[in-house]
């Protein structure tokens, strides 16, 4: 089974904090392998709601260091070894969610098999399944995005950023996940918009597209309208994120 499960979709911090959508990352499940990715607000509550069981973890994956993307890693960390009784998993993210301004309290770091950083152009190998990290991306912090494969089966991750010419050559796969939390693009903030969205949609031209992680304006747009907007207008299968959503990746 090849499968995510969405612990949230919300991103950007009014609608993190107000809960409007939850905000727990993604599950997921490759083969054997089960993977956390970005365990935000409520990442463990959320989990366990799924029916969804933190023990099994085989790692935990940070694109960077901000609250949305970390504030439960040390809960899932304490949850993934039952407190530190069976020793178990890794940690993986950028060196500075480590050093420069740490997420993960010392006193866990005994209870994993270890923790590894991503470097531009580096893999990563957990189980039976390679995670790559093509590109550092343009963003305020140290961050990354992902591409993972096992056996055939090959899906994307394109976590916060700026748009840039490139990104897109970096994220060629069937399925793409984007985080997409402006609707429309605006020069301050480091996130893409719906309209880059859009571009990225048609430079990769893959079989599906995901977007989530939304921002108060995506959210009072609907995101399922503006899925079936980009459907249409681009010929690809876009799906909006829903709280609690599994997607069988092909």
């Amino acid at each position: 089974m090849n499968q995510i499960t969405f612990l949230g979709t919300g991103g950007a911090r009014i609608l993190v904090f107000k809960q409007l959508l939850a905000s727990g990352g993604m599950w997921v499940e490759m083969g054997s392998t089960r993977l956390h990715i970005d365990p935000g607000p409520g990442a463990l509550v959320q989990a366990v709601k799924r029916k969804l069981e933190p023990a099994k973890l085989d790692a935990i994956l940070l694109s960077h260091a901000h609250l949305d993307h970390t504030a439960d890693i040390n809960s899932m960390i304490e949850a993934m070894t039952n407190g530190g009784f069976h020793p178990r998993g890794e940690v993986i993210g950028p060196r500075q969610a480590f050093e420069e301004d740490p997420v993960v309290l010392h006193y866990l770091r005994g209870y994993m098999n270890g923790i590894a950083h991503w470097e531009e152009g580096g893999t990563q190998e957990i189980g039976e399944v390679k995670i790559h990290t093509p590109v550092r991306h343009q963003h305020p912090t140290e961050t990354y995005g992902m591409i993972f494969e096992r056996a055939g089966t090959r899906w994307a991750y394109i976590a916060d950023t700026n748009y840039f010419p490139e990104l897109a050559e970096h994220y060629q796969a069937p399925t793409i996940v984007i985080n997409t939390v402006l609707l429309e693009p605006r020069e301050e903030i480091a996130h893409l918009s719906i309209p880059e969205a859009k571009r990225l949609i048609e430079e990769i031209k893959p079989e599906t597209a995901i977007l989530t992680h939304f921002g108060m304006t995506v959210l009072k747009a609907h995101p399922w309208e503006i899925a079936q907007r980009l459907s249409d207008e681009t010929g690809v299968n876009v799906i909006a994120a829903r709280d609690g959503m599994r997607f069988e990746i092909p």
